[in-house]
């Protein structure tokens, strides 16, 4: 058995409950290193731990690999969940592994910023840049996003593509310097915050950072339309005279 896990965005508290048991119940937990040390106090003391970093995750995987092939109950934890920022590392374990790979999601450090920032999904893109290869397909969709008036929830690129970068690209496409931004940092552990204007995000931030661009205009209350059949017409409300 071999499962990728996303283990949340830092604390424990936001690990879902089959993902925990899934964890305490590996005989194999592999990972990055900062993910495995977040995760190292439900591990139990006799399971083989493999972290890695980005320059031998390949030879750590093929370990990995070995192990469940040789019938060992594995676990491969990812930071957040696997679908919002790890999906080439999922990749990975399955190129080492020879096949497709169950995945127990996670909560993401974006579903966190939302609800920091009270915004909802269906009102904001959410972009990560948090991958190799050619991001400018994204960084466009970005600017179409920004340009049809919704949020923007980033995770950046360490570190070639930071909240200051994201912010500068934004204004150079004529994206409006006014926009409201927040940038926070180590969700639901030490957390850190700083908001204000697009064109005055020019601080340095950590890798564990995530941004929100918010929309120049507020979208209107979603209780205010008629699909919402909060108000019918015609009708005559409670206490109306």
């Amino acid at each position: 058995m071999i499962v990728c896990i996303g283990i949340g965005p830092g604390s424990l508290d936001y690990l879902t409950a089959l993902g925990k048991h899934l964890i305490e119940d590996a005989e194999v937990v592999a990972g990055f290193d900062t993910v495995l040390g977040l995760v190292a106090p439900i591990i139990r003391e006799n399971a083989t731990r493999i972290g890695m970093n980005y320059r031998d995750q390949t030879a750590r995987l093929d370990e990995v690999a070995a192990l469940h092939h040789a019938g060992r109950r594995c676990v491969v934890a990812f930071m957040g969940d696997v679908h919002f920022s790890g999906f080439q590392f999922l990749e990975r374990v399955e190129l080492a592994c020879g096949h497709k790979i169950d995945t127990v999601p996670g909560i993401s450090s974006a579903q966190i910023m939302a609800s920091r920032g009270r915004v909802c999904f269906d009102e904001t893109t959410f972009l990560t840049f948090h991958r190799r290869g050619d991001v400018e397909p994204f960084k466009r969709h970005l600017i179409h996003a920004l340009e049809d008036g919704r949020n923007a929830i980033v995770i950046p690129r360490p570190w070639d593509f930071m909240p200051r970068d994201v912010a500068a690209y934004a204004l150079e496409h004529g994206i409006d310097g006014s926009c409201p931004v927040e940038v926070w940092e180590a969700l639901t552990q030490s957390e850190a915050s700083w908001a204000g204007r697009l064109d005055e995000c020019t601080a340095e931030f950590s890798d564990l950072s995530i941004m929100l661009i918010r929309a120049p205009a507020e979208f209107p209350s979603q209780l205010n339309s008629p699909e919402s059949g909060a108000i019918q017409s015609g009708a005559i409300q409670p206490g109306a005279v």
